[in-house]
């Protein structure tokens, strides 16, 4: 079964590339600091070296002098740990008030979807700005923010198919044996609702390493931790005369987002075959 899901998978170009950019910004992440060691933070060289001027810094240095290699290495792993934690964050939420709202229906469901509305009506980006603005910057403050405003969907989404599946034969022939409603939802229903709840995911990942990039721009992002949006931040006064100090992580950001994408409509075409076809 998952040798079938995974040659699916695989068959879908798009998919595929972007599997192979996760794969190497993962290995940038994990093992880009035996080659840039150094703390993102110290000064370096020179300031405002370009791009392949000085070998010892081949992304260039910005307005302090701080190597932008060392920086967009840290910046990976921040991104990657907040955009991973948050998107698993809002998944747990997202699934307890779905299925717990789609199996019960009645007043649970009623209160649920108003709690879920309410978050919906406060723009997500606005939301996490107030939180982070509230608890102090930090990443495991960023990682609660941007957790705490994106489960509305998958709240959607599970209920959705808590609705569909609750009412199946296999469910109803679980129920006559005796299994308990905890049970059920877990081992029964749960697994089969699953698919595209994993589709979602991967695009919350993508969402949320775009906020989290965004919240450091507006200098919202843990002030001793190097990320992406903080070295666009600290460019943006240059990004005439020194684009690559912007650009750099920019670019960076785009591919990783990108990635996570190609990686969720993959998944969604292997999971969901007629629906690839149509």
């Amino acid at each position: 079964m998952y040798f079938a899901l995974l040659k699916e998978f695989l068959r879908n170009r798009a998919a595929a590339a972007g599997l192979v950019i996760l794969v190497l910004v993962l290995a940038v992440a994990a093992l880009g600091h035996f080659r840039f060691p150094g703390d993102p933070w110290e000064m370096a060289a020179a300031p405002m070296l370009w791009p392949g001027e000085d070998w010892a810094n081949p992304l260039g240095t910005d307005l302090m002098g701080r190597d932008i290699a060392t920086g967009l290495v840290s910046g990976a792993r921040v991104s990657l740990l907040i955009g991973l934690v948050s998107a698993l964050i809002s998944a747990i939420i997202g699934i307890a008030a779905g299925a717990l709202g789609g199996f019960y229906r009645g007043w649970i469901d009623a209160f649920l979807m108003r709690v879920t509305e309410l978050f919906q009506t406060v723009p997500q980006f606005v939301l996490a700005v107030v939180l982070v603005a509230i608890f102090k910057p930090s990443v495991a403050t960023a990682t609660f923010a941007i957790g705490i405003v994106s489960w509305p969907p998958t709240a959607r989404l599970v209920r959705s198919e808590f609705l569909l599946l609750r009412e199946r034969e296999f469910v109803q022939a679980a129920r006559s044996l005796g299994m308990g409603d905890v049970r059920l939802i877990v081992t029964q229903i749960l697994p089969n609702a699953l698919p595209p709840v994993i589709v979602v995911g991967a695009l919350n990942i993508a969402h949320a390493i775009q906020t989290e990039a965004a919240l450091s721009f507006l200098g919202l992002g843990d002030p001793n931790v190097m990320s992406w949006g903080t070295i666009i931040g600290n460019g943006r006064e240059q990004v005439v005369d020194a684009w690559y100090i912007c650009g750099l992580p920019g670019i960076a950001i785009v591919l990783v987002v990108l990635a996570f994408n190609l990686l969720g409509e993959g998944l969604n075409d292997a999971l969901n075959p007629r629906l690839a076809e149509k």
